[in-house]
């Protein structure tokens, strides 16, 4: 269980003494529990418990930030933090759009005022948590860029913030839970709009598993929406406003390769009487950024039911937003026809899709005994179409 932290505590951990212990047995052999000892040996219960849980957390940091190992954050932090190739991309706004000065008005442990510090920006931070300013505070120095970077302990529902350009990231867990309900979000939507209204710029971080009927229900009415995909996920719902919006509705990016797709909205495509040669698994940012009709329409591609997000046509097609699958064969979703298909083909799937389909992956798995029929590698796409389960066995094709 983690250690409850203090100020005293979050004070104590970024202190030298700390910071030395911490060096010495980061990559040290011995178990867990001999480290636990010498940290609360040397410096108690309190502080060793913490350092134990910043430890930890620090592994974790590495798939987010280059300098995750010497970074400070509670886990609530790190979890919502932006990985540090969203970050910088997002900072690229700002620099193109020509601010020079924007407000941080709920930095959290720092990495996006840090990521807009290193872009030549100068930032001025704030946070409601005194705990949460001393780690984005030391962090900052971390990073090399304190003497570009002012952090404040305050609450931005009763600040009065400079004008200019702003960045929104409302907290959205509470201990180890998130937290859906947009409107328990801190700040709360209201001082949101109050703080975005009347800016030449804003920029408000969202979680994109809410729903954006929802999103645009509470929030002031963006300029743009952009839905970020990074390492297999769709990881935020960004709303940007005046200067920093593009000029599009919406946009879809992939990242590290910055790759983008973009245009007025067009949630639905026209739907198919019957499937295709090809079947295509639309990327998660496409779809909720609301562009899935768009480029259905574009590569004349239709849907398979109209509630159900696959795409199917005649024509294999390399997208950047589209996983294309040569259809081998379907029947209704039963395990003795599917695995009479397999049979047949003599394939072994290698990986299991659903959409439309309550049961999960490793049941699926289980209750179809899948296995080798033949060394041809496929995947089993277990979907609907109205009111007909179906499993369409395909291959993925690699471009």
């Amino acid at each position: 269980m983690a250690a409850r932290l203090d100020v005293k505590t979050a004070n104590a951990l970024v202190s030298d003494d700390v910071i030395m212990t911490l060096e010495m047995n980061r990559n040290s052999s011995e178990s867990e529990m001999r480290i636990i000892e010498n940290f609360t040996g040397m410096h108690g219960k309190k502080v060793g418990g913490a350092m134990q849980d910043l430890r930890l957390l620090r592994n974790r940091a590495n798939l987010k930030f280059s300098r995750g190992q010497d970074m400070f954050f509670t886990r609530p932090l790190l979890e919502q933090a932006s990985s540090e190739p969203v970050a910088k991309y997002r900072a690229q706004r700002f620099t193109d759009a020509g601010f020079t000065k924007v407000i941080d008005a709920c930095c959290g442990c720092g990495s996006d005022a840090i990521t807009l510090a290193q872009a030549g920006i100068e930032v001025t931070a704030y946070d409601i948590s005194e705990i949460t300013t001393i780690f984005a505070a030391k962090n900052a120095e971390v990073c090399g860029v304190a003497d570009k970077l002012t952090i404040h302990c305050a609450d931005s529902s009763e600040t009065d913030f400079a004008d200019g350009a702003i960045m929104l990231d409302p907290a959205r867990r509470k201990g180890s839970k998130r937290i859906i309900n947009p409107e328990l979000w801190s700040p709360s939507p209201e001082v949101i709009s109050t703080l975005i209204e009347g800016r030449p710029g804003a920029c408000l971080k969202l979680s994109p598993s809410v729903d954006i009927d929802v999103l645009l229900e509470l929030f002031p009415k963006p300029d743009e929406i952009e839905v970020i995909y990074y390492l297999g996920e769709a990881k935020e719902m960004v709303f940007w406003y005046g200067k920093l919006a593009s000029g599009v509705a919406r946009r879809a990016t992939l990242l590290p390769s910055t790759e983008t797709y973009c245009g007025d909205e067009q949630s639905q495509a026209e739907t198919a009487d019957e499937l295709g040669k090809y079947i295509f698994t639309p990327n998660k940012a496409l779809l909720r950024a609301g562009l899935i009709g768009k480029i259905a329409a574009e590569l004349d591609l239709k849907n398979i039911d109209p509630h159900i997000a696959y795409l199917t046509g005649d024509q294999a097609i390399e997208n950047p937003f589209l996983s294309c699958l040569k259809i081998l064969a379907y029947d209704a979703f039963d395990p003795k026809k599917m695995r009479k298909l397999m049979r047949d083909l003599k394939v072994q799937v290698v990986e299991v899709r659903k959409r439309g389909i309550s049961e999960s992956e490793p049941s699926i798995r289980k209750r179809f005994q899948l296995k080798a029929y033949g060394e041809k590698r496929c995947v089993l796409i277990a979907t609907r179409i109205g009111d007909r389960h179906i499993g369409i066995l395909a291959e993925l094709i690699v471009w």
